[in-house]
């Protein structure tokens, strides 16, 4: 990520939180609570999909190439389905896709961060934001973990198969793993809230309120 960006979205008064975790962990719910706070909430997978879904961008054709044509729909856009089933269970072709999306995916949420009033405070939700050079613009990170049966749980409630499921739970990486990779990158002063996504949704409700106020907080203070 270019320095420059990076500087610009930091001198932003209003704060950054950068929400991440493990699929099926509950990033989007809490997201949305977030919301309710009057955070400005970016969903790193709407923006692949709003990628995926024009047939004129370039990521459409970038993937068309390097995996072929049977990747794009009759329209032109990416078939999403047809792009899953090529590269979730091939780890090679998984990292490729990655290679391609992640860039023109970083480079667009800086653009809509860019875009926002800089007094509102922004949540950037994606499950790759500490492995990307997305890591770079939060000024705190909220981790959202959950038990494996409820992640579980939670898949098979969107329709995926329990070996599909299990399949994409088994290759996700650990919080801890996670937190170590944000400290290599980001060294020991980014604060980290961890999310516990395991009661009603009132008391995820209440914990995200509270985890807010904290981190305000903190934010606050690491600025004096």
């Amino acid at each position: 990520m270019a320095n420059g960006t990076v500087g610009k979205a930091r001198r932003r008064a209003g704060p950054i939180v950068g929400i991440t975790g493990n699929i099926g962990a509950g990033k989007s719910t809490v997201a949305q609570m977030l919301a309710e706070c009057g955070v400005h909430a970016i969903d790193a997978d709407r923006v692949v999909h709003g990628l995926y879904d024009d047939p004129d961008g370039l990521l459409a054709r970038a993937i068309a190439e390097e995996f072929g044509a049977a990747m794009l729909a009759a329209d032109g856009a990416v078939d999403r389905a047809a792009l899953g089933q090529a590269v979730f269970a091939n780890a090679q072709a998984l990292a490729k896709l990655e290679r391609l999306v992640h860039p023109v995916v970083v480079a667009e949420i800086e653009r809509v961060v860019q875009a926002v009033a800089p007094a509102t405070p922004i949540a950037i939700e994606a499950i790759k934001l500490i492995e990307s050079d997305l890591v770079s613009l939060p000024d705190a990170i909220w981790l959202v973990v959950a038990e494996p049966a409820a992640q579980l749980r939670r898949l098979r409630e969107r329709g995926m198969s329990d070996e599909a499921a299990k399949r994409r739970l088994a290759v996700q990486a650990p919080p801890q793993a996670r937190i170590a990779h944000l400290r290599r990158q980001r060294g020991p002063s980014v604060p980290v809230v961890t999310i516990e996504n395991t009661g009603s949704i009132a008391a995820l409700r209440a914990q995200v309120r509270k985890a807010w106020q904290d981190t305000q907080a903190m934010l606050r203070k690491d600025m004096r």
